[in-house]
Formats: C-alpha cells, structure tokens, sequence
C-alpha cells in the first residue's frame, strides 16, 4: 500500500477538496498506526507519513491544527507534530509503563520521526531562522530519548529480560478497573515495547549525528547539533552497550553508535575526532586495571555489549598506510590476548573463590574481533597466538573459561578455513574448507611444537587421556582433520608429521566419543596414501596380539574407526589394499570373533562389522563371507539386547546382506528393525544400494505395508519410503488402494520434500491403476485437486518439477481427449508450471514437454529453449480450446492464469529497482536469453512472453466464442486494470519506471486492447 501510494502521490500538489479530504482521512490513519502495539503496523505508519511529508499540501496546518501564518517546511511542522503526540504517550509512561506498552508504545512515534528525519535536506537550509527552529526540535527530541530510556531502561537492563515485569508496575497496573476490561499485558509485551523503543531511540541518535556532527567546527560554531548534545548522545550509546542485557537493545545501539563514530573519526573538530582515541585508550586502562563493572556487563550473554562498543569505535580508525595494521586495533588486542595468557582462571574476593570475570571477558572480546570480517587483515598476525589460547583453554577447570575458548576456536578455524561448503558440515569437509599440512604448519610454526607437546602430555598414560586435560585433544584434531598430506612432507626436517601420527592413533583409547572419531579423521592428515595398508595391517596385527579381557571397549572403538576410515579414504582414491605376506585372514576371524560372540556393545560390533565389509570389498573369500553370514544371524537372533548404536548396526547388516546377496536373513532382518525401531537407517540404506533385485519382492510388499500403515509422525521416513518404493515398484501390481492411500496423506504434508516424494511415486503408480470407470474418475479428482493445491499455494521448485514429471508420465490417466473438464484442468496446470521463474523449474519443463507434445520443433538443440517450447506448448493449447469455442471453460481458464500472472509480478514489486529511461527491457533476439541481460530482466521477459501468450489466446478463444456472459467476467478483471494503471501512469510520470512495473502496465493495457 505504501509503495503504490507513493507512487502515484509523491511529489504532487494536493488542491481540490476530493484529495484534502483523502489526505485527512489518510494522515487519521498514520496517526493510528504510529500508536498502534503491532509492529509491522508501526512500520507501514512510518512509511506512510514519509511518503505525505513528500506531498505538496497547501492546507497542512489546518490539516494537523497548527496555528503558523509563515512559510513552513512539511517535513519540520509533521515532526513537530508528531513530537506532541509522542510527548503525550511519555507522560503516560510516566504514570504506569504497563499501559503504555498496551496503549501508547512510544516506538511508534519515534519510528515515525526516524522516517522523517532521513528524508532531510539539511544542506539547503541557510536561513538561521529555520536553522534555530531545528535546533530548538533536536533539543526537544534528545531530551524527551533520555526522557524515554530513564524509563524503559531498567526492563532491558535486568539480568532476565525477557520475564521482567517489575512488582511496582504490577501494583499500579493491578488498581486499574480496565485492565480486566482491556485484557492482560505480559511481560512480553513489556519488553517488545522497552527494546523496540530503545531501537528507535538509537537510530534516532544516529541519524541526528549524521545530520549535525559535519557542520560542527567548535563549541561555538555548529548547525544543528553542539558538543555538549554530542556528547550526551555519545554517553547514552555507552549506557546502553555496557548496561544493557537485550541483546537486540545493545545490537541496535552498536548499529548506531557505529554510525556516530564514524562521523567523528572524520569530523573538522579536533575534540570531536579525539574522543574514539580517549574512548579506546579508557577501555584498555580499564580492562587492564580491572575495572569492569560486573554487575553491568552479562558473563552468561557473551560479555553483552563490551564487544560490541570496542568495535564500533574501532571499525572505522583510520589506517596510517595501506596494508598495515590499525594501531589501536592491534593496541587492544595485544591486551586482550595478554589477559587471556597471564591472568589465573579464579580470583578470591572476600574469601571466596570466583571465576575471573576480566579473562572471561577478554575471551569473549577478542572473539568478537576475530570474527568480523572488517578486522580481518588486523587481526591475521594474532591468529597463531589466538589459536594457541583457545586450546589451551580447553584444559580449564572452570566451565565458563572453557566454553569462551571453545567458541573462539570455532571462530579462529573459520577464519583460516572459511565457511563450511557442505551441508553435513563436519561429517564430509569440502576441500576448500582444507590445505595441507605444510602449509599450515609453514604458516603457524609454533602450533606444530604446541601439538606435539599436548598430545605427548595427554596420551603419554592411561589415565592423563581419561583425564580432563584430555579434552584439548578435541581442539587439536579438530584442526588436523582438515589437513590433507603434501607431497613435500618431510623435507623439512623440524616439521615432520610422522612425529604426531603415534599420539594421534594412541588417541583411540579416549573414553569420549568425539575424540575417538576425529583421531580417526585426523590421521588421514599425517599419512600418505602409500602408507594406507601398512597402517592398517599394524592395527589389525595389534588387535589381534591383544587379550580380549585386557581390551578395552573405547579402545577397541577407536582402534575399528581408525581402520575403517582407511579403508573409506581408499575407496574414494580407488586404491587397492594389500595385506602383508605373514598375515593369514583365517587367523584373524578366529582371534577376533570375540568382538561378535562375546560382545554385548552394539557400536564396537557395527564397527568390526564395517571392518569386514571394507575387507570383502577388497578380498572376495568364501571363509570370510561364511563367517559374515554366522555373525549376522547370531546378531539378528539379539535383537533385544541392541541399544545404543542400533541405527549403525542395521545399516551394516543391510550392506552386508546385499553385498553376500544373502536371501535366505532377509526376513530375519525386517523383524530386526521393527524390534529396534529402526526403519529409517534401513530405508535410507536400501535408498543408497544399487543392487536390490534379488531382494525386490519382499522388499517391495515390505515397503508398501509401511506405507499403508504408518502415520505421519515421521515424516522423514514417509519421504523414504516413497523414494525407495519409486525405485523399486512392480510395473505389472495394480497399486490404486496405496495410490489413494498417498493422495489422502498429502494434505497432512508439511515438508516440500515429502510432497515431491509423493508426487513423484504417484506418476509411476498411477498409470498401474486398474479399476472400474468411476473409481477411476474419483481418483484421478483427487491427483487433480492436490495438484492443484500446491500449485495455487505456497511454491517449491522441487514439487512443481515433480508435478511436471507427474502429469508427463501420468498424461495417459489424466487427460482425457473425450472430457473438455479434464482437458482443461490439465491444460491449466501445465500452463502455470510454465510460467514459474525458477531455472530449475524451467529445465524440467523443457524435458518434459515432448513427453507431452509429440512436435518435431522440440527434439534437438532448439529443444532446449524454454521460450520456444513455451510458444509449442501454447499453440497445441490453442487448439484444443478452440475446440471448445462455445463453453466458457477456456476462456475462465486463461482469465484466471493471467489475473494470477497479474498478481505475482505485483507481489514481486517489492526490490524496488529502478532503471534509467535508456535501459533495454527486452533480450535482443525472440526466444533467446541475452547474455548481458541480468536475471531480473530474463525473469520479467519470460513473464512478459507468457502473459502475451495468454492474451493470444484469449483473443483467438473469444473471437470464435459465443458466450455473451463472458463480458461480466471481463468486466471484473477491467476494473481492477484501470485502477492499477492510474497507479503506473504516476510511476512513468516520475521518470522511476521499474521492470516489473513496466511488464504489469504493458500486459493490462494490452488485455483491455484485447477485451
């Protein structure tokens, strides 16, 4: 609403008493929702009256009862008015904060004022009397934001914001004979209207400093703003970053305060442009001193806004040379870091042992610095020292101090590796997310020295690596993991990585579980591939030497996943294991049968279990597959004694019986995971096999039981089940009853995923229906009706392509040449899909189509054009309406599509992108993408193609039509054309013709050519 009104207003002159009386009504209405208690009310009320600020009105000092004869500024007198309004609704905070959250938020009116304020043309004001007159407004404002944050600040500044509701309100509010009457205010209305008010206070702050800090020279020349107001402000910003607890209170000041810092590192005024220096150089005195206010500053919420109110003074010092550090950046994080390295992890005060708040701080701080990526090249020399500390951290006896090291260490390792690249994220790192060891160890030299004594320290007993110093080694192969061997290992003799690969695999005794996994990981960094079977010919060798009642569970685990993680690193390098000359694979299933027979843990039975696997894919040996078969039935036979690790050992056996095509367990296996409950693991693998057709049968009857059984209350197993039943279905079984079963489930589907699983299995179900003609007919109206559905919902590229597939490979079913109704709901949908500016939606239109259409024009490389196949695809649609000239079915159709084409360019309004008059609109050439067009306008061309070929088709449609009750329908969608046009004529009158603007504008004015 508020673009349109804009767009059709803005830089007018209002005269004539139909507009005065809109603009009364309109500006009754602003005022409302600048008091309104909704935010996004609040909003369009700030939008709005920067828009009729904009408007030339001859009468606004009647319009807002304002008694001033001279000449008047719009801008000045709406906030002078708003001003009043907003004094009224403090004096009722005054009284009782609690109904003034309910009644008169105050965010509202500031909001509104902030609006005003950017829209300023402060440079043109020259007159001193209008200078005065803002002045004397500036004065009012920053007086009454103090006013408000005395108020609304000790809500934001509790230890628990978020249930604040302070007793003395409650009574106050308690006497009120409304309340009950108006409804009970929470306290989470309390705090939306305290923080959203101090929101606005900050921008309001920061939008004054920019306005008036460039004019001040000294104390006593200035425009808008003096010095003292300066600092006021300034002083306000720094109550509010070191006081605060709302995190969205100090984040908004930091946004402002940033904003004003900014101005004064470049202002004119020396006092002005030395105040960040004295800022900086008191918070490094009283960090060093020790003179952090615990009381104000929040341990439990990242040290509050100190880290916010170091680096907004800090981002914009300037830099004495290109490339070299800022010198108060590098000042405080010096600091810090000494802080972090000195300073013991408790302090006695009074006799009792405390955490040390300071180091605490520093932790958090210093993380801060490393994390924003305006501080990147300042703080690259530190990230050696940074990483050092962060390990080190880990071994702390006090929990805060470990948890601040543990978060700084996650970001220093996303400042080296960068971002992760894959959804998984640790399970499967990308390469770029990795670099060698050389490299890294060339880089931060002290670090290798540092690895090398933890892990000689940690490992060196059984008990220092069950100890709590142990839990560095999670630090320390979190960082080796991602790296990768270098063909110039050991060149240099001082960096030998052979030196760390025996701590790392003695890592395996860990009694935690991330630790025992990442030493797996991590020892893929320190081995080259030709070292591969000699490694895992050692561990076996060792396994096997070991007494199974001297082995212990966690080192057994671990010493299984570091093996299994060789042998994966050779599948992925298609390397070939070998094992030694002495080694005799029978000697080896007998010594370790234990790990089957005599072992009750699941995870350690999985693991030996893969380690077969692993085996068998490399060695085919009938003692080997013989004795697979013996361990996974004596497994299959306990399935009531699995409990941790259930999902990892059915996904094994499920590998495993596939791999031995082993027929004869498979029923065993499918009562397995209905005792373990583990039927998604089991899915999810058959999903991954390739090689099921011994196994379909069963499998087949197995997977559509679950479905015609199972609720939603899994969805994530529902999707599976329908891509594995999609894989495998009997082209020969009639499957309407599960067919119906699917189309009644879609309705209760939230994920797009599901959706597309279900669209997808009922394109290749459907056609193997066979049942009388109306059950039929019943069936293929309700496919239809989900279809439709999505397509008139919510949108997802996945489903729509699905529903592409689907009415391709389904057509047979769904459309039916003897049935115009059929006909056109088919027509209709393949018609909107067509129209979606998704690339991926697109790509599967343009294969599907000549599944559809049996057109010459659409088979090789002019096939593979979404605008020609769009021009086939409308002119068999054509055709076919054509044929129903005398019914009004097409002709509703391709009103609807085009009043829905209307309204997605219409909603899609909102980048507000403007183009210069000189811009093309179009690709150069019909039916082709131009390279140097943007996405936008490919976006807006297709659209454009698509809504002229509706329109084509309409006006061939209505020319052979005989319908005379069409002109009422027509008559509807005229209406609503005009009005939008009015709405555009303004928008080409201000020369700010935007794309999608143009398209909307140029396909109306041809539908009313056409109607």
């Amino acid at each position: 609403m508020a673009f349109y009104f804009r767009s059709a207003f803005c830089n007018r002159e209002v005269t004539n008493i139909n507009d005065d009386l809109r603009i009364r009504t309109l500006f009754d209405r602003i005022l409302q929702l600048l008091s309104s208690t909704q935010p996004p009310e609040t909003a369009s009320g700030a939008t709005l009256v920067q828009c009729i600020a904009q408007i030339n009105i001859t009468n606004l000092p009647e319009l807002i009862n304002c008694d001033i004869k001279q000449e008047y500024d719009q801008i000045y007198l709406l906030i002078n008015h708003i001003t009043k309004r907003l004094d009224s609704e403090v004096q009722h905070a005054k009284i009782n904060l609690l109904q003034a959250a309910k009644n008169g938020p105050m965010y509202g009116c500031l909001s509104g004022i902030n609006a005003l304020l950017t829209i300023i043309h402060h440079d043109k004001y020259n007159n001193q009397k209008q200078i005065n007159e803002w002045r004397i407004v500036f004065d009012h404002l920053i007086k009454i934001c103090l006013e408000i944050a005395s108020i609304t600040g000790p809500i934001v500044s509790s230890s628990s914001p978020e249930g604040m509701m302070p007793m003395e309100l409650t009574d106050i509010s308690g006497k009120d004979e409304d309340e009950s009457s108006n409804g009970q205010i929470t306290s989470q209305m309390l705090l939306v209207c305290c923080w959203r008010t101090i929101k606005e206070i900050s921008l309001l702050f920061s939008r004054l400093g920019q306005i008036g800090i460039k004019y001040i020279q000294n104390e006593n020349q200035y425009r808008f703003i003096n010095l003292k107001q300066v600092h006021i402000i300034c002083n306000y910003y720094m109550e509010q970053l070191l006081k605060s607890r709302h995190c969205g209170a100090y984040e908004l000041a930091y946004t402002g305060f940033l904003i004003i810092c900014e101005q004064l590192w470049s202002s004119n005024c020396d006092e002005l442009c030395n105040l960040p220096i004295k800022w900086i150089e008191n918070g490094i005195k009283m960090v060093q001193e020790n003179n952090l206010d615990k009381n104000k500053l929040c341990l439990t919420r990242r040290s509050g806004g100190l880290p916010f109110y170091l680096q907004s003074i800090l981002t914009d010092e300037p830099i004495k040379q290109r490339g070299q550090q800022r010198t108060y950046v590098a000042k405080l994080m010096e600091t810090l870091l000494n802080i972090i390295q000195n300073d013991p992890d408790t302090i006695q005060i009074d006799g009792q042992v405390l955490e040390n708040s300071r180091k605490i701080h520093a932790y958090n701080t210093v993380r801060s610095f490393y994390r924003n990526q305006r501080f990147a090249n300042d703080v690259f020399p530190y990230i050696e020292r940074g990483l050092h500390l962060s390990i080190t951290g880990f071994t702390s006896s006090i929990w805060m101090i470990r948890n601040s090291a543990t978060l700084l260490l996650s970001t220093i390792v996303q400042r080296i590796f960068g971002p992760s690249k894959t959804k998984d994220g640790e399970e499967n790192l990308s390469k770029k997310n990795s670099m060698t060891s050389r490299e890294f160890f060339n880089k931060y030299p002290s670090l290798f020295h540092l690895f090398y004594q933890q892990l000689q320290q940690t490992t060196s007993t059984r008990s220092s690596i069950e100890s709590l110093s142990s839990s560095c080694l999670f630090a320390i192969l979190l960082i080796l993991r991602r790296l990768y061997p270098s063909p110039l290992d050991g060149i240099d003799c001082s960096l030998t990585l052979d030196k760390l690969l025996p701590f790392v695999i003695k890592c395996e005794e860990s009694p935690l579980l991330r630790i025992r996994e990442h030493s797996s990981k991590a020892l893929l960094a320190l081995i080259h591939h030709d070292q591969y079977s000699t490694i895992i010919n050692q561990q076996i060798s060792q396994l096997m030497k070991q007494p199974k009642d001297k082995i212990r569970q966690n080192s057994l685990h671990g010493r299984l996943l570091q093996i299994n993680a060789i042998f994966e690193s050779m599948k992925k390098n298609n390397l070939q294991f070998t094992f030694d000359s002495s080694f005799n694979l029978q000697d080896m299933l007998s010594s370790l049968e234990w790990c089957i027979y005599q072992n009750n843990c699941s995870l350690t039975q999985y693991c030996y279990l893969e380690l077969l696997y692993n085996i068998h894919c490399q060695i085919a040996s009938n003692d080997l597959t013989n004795s697979i078969t013996h361990y996974m039935s004596n497994i299959l036979k306990t399935a009531d004694k699995v409990t941790i690790g259930s999902d990892d050992l059915t996904r094994i056996l499920t590998r495993l019986i596939i791999r031995l095509e082993n027929v004869q367990v498979q029923f065993k296996l499918f009562m397995f995971v209905e005792q373990t409950r583990t039927e998604l693991s089991f899915v999810e693998t058959l999903v991954l096999e390739n090689h099921l057709s011994l196994f379909e049968n069963n499998l087949r009857q197995w997977v559509t039981d679950l479905l015609l059984t199972m609720d939603l209350f899994n969805e994530q197993l529902y999707t599976k089940a329908c891509e594995l039943l999609l894989k495998i279905n009997d082209k020969t079984h009639n499957y309407e009853r599960l067919t119906r079963r699917i189309v009644e489930l879609i309705e209760k589907l939230r994920r797009p995923m599901s959706l597309a699983a279900s669209f997808n299995l009922i394109s290749e179900l459907l056609p193997l229906c066979s049942s009388s003609k109306n059950n039929d007919e019943d069936l293929i109206k309700l496919v239809y009706d989900r279809m439709n559905d999505f397509v008139n919902g919510e949108s997802n590229d996945e489903c729509a392509c699905a529903i592409l597939n689907l009415l391709s490979k389904a057509r047979s079913c769904l459309y039916n040449s003897c049935n115009a109704e059929r006909k056109c709901q088919y027509w209709g949908l393949i018609l909107k899909l067509s129209s979606f500016p998704s690339d991926a939606v697109r790509e599967t239109f343009i294969k599907v189509t000549p599944l559809i259409i049996d057109d010459q024009r659409l088979s090789g490389v002019f096939g593979a054009n979404c605008y020609l196949t769009q021009n086939i695809l409308f002119e068999y649609f054509t055709c076919d309406a054509l044929l129903y000239s005398t019914s009004d079915l097409f002709v509703n159709l391709v009103l609807n599509l085009f009043i829905d084409l209307l309204r997605e360019i219409n909603s899609s309004d909102e980048d507000e992108e403007e183009i210069s008059l000189d811009r093309r609109l179009w690709p150069s050439s019909e039916g082709y993408n131009n390279v140097f067009v943007t996405q936008n306008e490919s976006c807006d061309h297709y659209c454009a193609c698509y809504g002229k070929h509706l329109l084509s088709a309409l006006k061939r449609i209505l020319g052979k039509s005989s319908q005379v009750n069409i002109d009422k329908t027509i008559a509807m969608i005229r209406d609503q054309c005009n009005r939008l046009i009015d709405i555009q004529t303004e928008a080409y009158n201000r020369f700010l013709i935007r794309q999608r603007s143009t398209v909307r504008l140029n396909l109306m004015i041809e539908f009313l050519r056409i109607t």
